[in-house]
């Protein structure tokens, strides 16, 4: 008989999500490493490592997310292109913000990026003089093949997103936070196969379209 659309329990589908939930647990142990105790003792630092779906076939299927979160919602959120179990505290130590960053998000700066923005020669950033069809705050649905009907509710959080990995020339219209995961994904195109309106039609104040800047 041919197989199903689902797949059911196994105990194999079992010994691999107590591996990720493991890997995930040590993820996050090496980056607590990082905060001051006392920091992580009064709950002035939120330390968070989750798998997502990346929304660009041209990337890593699956990204372990990193997010540190100081008083003030100063921090950063930063992805590494495996999946928790791959994931290395080599790889980890890599990609942590320097110690100068975490001092400032303790103290509550706000101008400290992580991971910092490229260095861009003349002619180089995303597309001028484009407009796009969605602002930050818009509220907005993603196709990411998973759920219901394969679409999630999200906001848009930034416009022309660009990974540190990336070529210079290389952006994606959006970063989203989805409503049901703790990382963040962009759109790859301003698009409806990818990204649309959300159907109930909630929308914030400040959704208005945005040009390139």
């Amino acid at each position: 008989m041919a197989p199903g659309p689902f797949t059911l329990p196994s105990a194999e589908n079992d010994v691999n999500e107590k591996r990720k939930r493991a890997a995930i647990r040590e993820v996050k142990k090496w980056a607590e490493s990082y905060i001051p105790n006392d920091i992580l003792e009064k709950h002035d630092c939120i330390v968070d490592v989750s798998e997502i779906q990346c929304g660009d076939p041209n990337c890593a299927p699956i990204d372990t997310v990193v997010r540190l979160l100081f008083k003030g919602n100063v921090g950063c959120v930063f992805g590494l292109p495996f999946e928790a179990v791959q994931v290395t505290k080599e790889i980890l130590d890599e990609q942590m913000p320097p110690e100068e960053y975490i001092e400032g998000w303790i103290e509550g700066r706000e101008d400290l990026e992580w991971p910092p923005g490229p260095e861009l020669a003349e002619g180089e950033g995303p597309p001028e003089g484009v407009e796009l069809r969605f602002g930050v705050d818009a509220r907005v649905e993603c196709c990411i093949g998973v759920g219901e009907d394969g679409w999630a509710p999200g906001t848009i959080v930034a416009l022309w997103y660009r990974h540190p990995t990336w070529g210079p020339k290389d952006y994606a219209p959006y970063q989203i936070q989805l409503d049901d995961h703790d990382g963040l994904i962009f759109a790859p195109q301003d698009s409806d196969v990818c990204i649309r309106l959300l159907q109930d039609g909630g929308m914030s104040d400040r959704s208005t379209p945005a040009e390139a800047k």
